[in-house]
């Protein structure tokens, strides 16, 4: 009998607990209709088991009592409550779609509902314009590390780069704002702010431009002048041939800059040349006056080749005479005219041969027509002219000649019939207006052999 009573009991019990399941899960059921499931965390904080109300209830009284921290280079930091901006959850479509995706089997946990805040954004623009960091003065761009001129060591050195902290009170608002209709509560401008320049001191590039740059610059050329001066390269002109492109790459424009430098040596080594050495008929060598403008002008071309030269593999100390072209040379002529004023002569030599040997009359001394002496060339040559000019006495003449050959000016050598005798004594009384007098077949002889590229030497031995 106890053993069937117990048996009732039990089963009585047993119903009594299915009854009381079965209505728990009745109203689980109904308890979690319309709520979020078991740990749900939206934005990063728990909704479980709240309805959209009370979520949206929550966030807002989170975020709102949140602490909201700003951080900015420099180790800049501020702080503030939540509750400045004003946290208002923006709605709740997109509360209501995640509760929907949950309850059609969707078993997430974290959300992260963007825009999910509405946010004063005059709050965050009054906010942020308040700070220091957006002052102007403190608002810093990084730059770049660079080649700086040292006047001590004649040599360039890295500057090193700054590091900035340049931020534009726009895009930081921009920035915040989107962060915060995130519910985000550290908020990192650094991510956003212009801190590292491109260029650091510590770049191989800029390292090796700068040591390419000082070897270049260690290089010293002096050039010894005629007048015993000096003219010199080196570093003081060189450092100005450095340039730095867009990239900021530097490097040594040594092309266009040689070409410079050789033009300014060709400004100061130009000398003009007064005399030359020359081997004078019956006299040996005597020097003669260039009796015109001529120069030694450096040979830019060699100058220029032999400068690059020398940068290719620089670092050396030189000293240089300068290369000029090529120096007048009469000391080994073969073809030319010879006229001697002392000795009243003229000798044609071409080829080395003498082909004319013949005296002549030169400018009156006496009456101030003395034929000048020096190096020139035929200006030209014609044939049957009048030739017209004016005495001292300030009468006109005019001489009709068979061969005119000028040479400087309105001087040059001509046939002249009206004389009886050449040679000795005549010029110093009785000579030319300056030119030439030569007897009719010695005019003749030189017309026939002499052209503007043959050497016309006058002297007076």
């Amino acid at each position: 009998m106890k053993t069937a009573r117990a048996g009732k009991v039990l089963n009585i019990v047993v119903l009594i607990c299915v009854i009381i399941i079965f209505l728990g899960i009745v109203l689980f059921t109904l308890f979690v209709k319309d709520v979020f499931q078991f740990q749900t965390t939206i934005n990063g904080i728990d909704c479980s088991f709240l309805s959209i109300s009370s979520a949206k209830s929550k966030m807002e009284k989170v975020l709102n009592g949140s602490t909201i921290t700003l951080l900015f280079a420099n180790d800049k930091k501020y702080e503030c409550l939540g509750a400045h901006f004003e946290f208002k959850v923006d709605g709740t479509d997109a509360l209501r779609e995640t509760m929907k995706e949950q309850k059609d089997g969707e078993n997430r946990e974290l959300y992260n509902l963007p825009n999910i805040y509405k946010i004063d954004e005059e709050k965050v623009t009054e906010y942020l314009s308040s700070l220091s960091v957006f002052n102007e003065k403190n608002n810093i761009k990084p730059q770049n590390a660079y080649l700086e001129w040292d006047e001590k060591t004649k040599s360039y050195y890295i500057e090193p780069e700054v590091y900035g902290n340049e931020l534009e009170l726009e895009t930081a608002i921009d920035y915040m704002m989107n962060a915060l209709r995130s519910g985000k509560t550290i908020i990192d401008f650094r991510d956003i702010t212009n801190i590292t320049p491109d260029i650091l001191s510590t770049s191989k590039e800029l390292n090796a431009q700068m040591k390419k740059i000082n070897s270049i610059l260690s290089t010293n050329i002096t050039y010894k002048l005629q007048d015993g001066s000096t003219y010199t390269l080196d570093a003081d002109i060189m450092k100005d041939w450095v340039k730095k492109d867009d990239n900021g790459n530097y490097s040594i424009d040594i092309d266009n800059n040689v070409s410079k430098f050789v033009e300014n040596l060709n400004e100061k080594a130009t000398y003009q040349l007064t005399s030359t050495k020359f081997n004078a008929t019956g006299k040996g060598q005597i020097s003669i006056a260039f009796g015109r403008k001529t120069y030694a002008s450096v040979n830019k071309d060699k100058e220029i080749e032999r400068i690059k030269a020398e940068l290719e593999a620089p670092g050396k100390t030189s000293t240089w005479e300068v290369i000029y072209k090529d120096l007048p040379n009469y000391t080994n002529l073969s073809t030319y005219v010879e006229l001697d004023l002392s000795r009243q002569r003229v000798w044609m030599y071409v080829n080395g041969n003498c082909i004319l040997d013949t005296p002549c009359v030169t400018g009156n001394v006496a009456g101030g027509y003395s034929t000048p002496v020096g190096i020139y060339y035929l200006t030209y040559k014609t044939m049957n002219t009048t030739l017209e000019g004016y005495n001292s006495d300030g009468s006109k003449y005019s001489s009709p000649v068979t061969f005119w050959m000028p040479f400087n000016g309105g001087i040059g050598f001509h046939d002249a019939s009206w004389r009886s005798s050449f040679g000795g004594n005549i010029y110093m009384t009785n000579g030319s207006h300056g030119c030439v007098n030569l007897p009719y077949w010695a005019a003749q002889t030189l017309y026939n052999n002499i052209n503007t590229s043959i050497p016309i030497i006058l002297y007076a031995s």
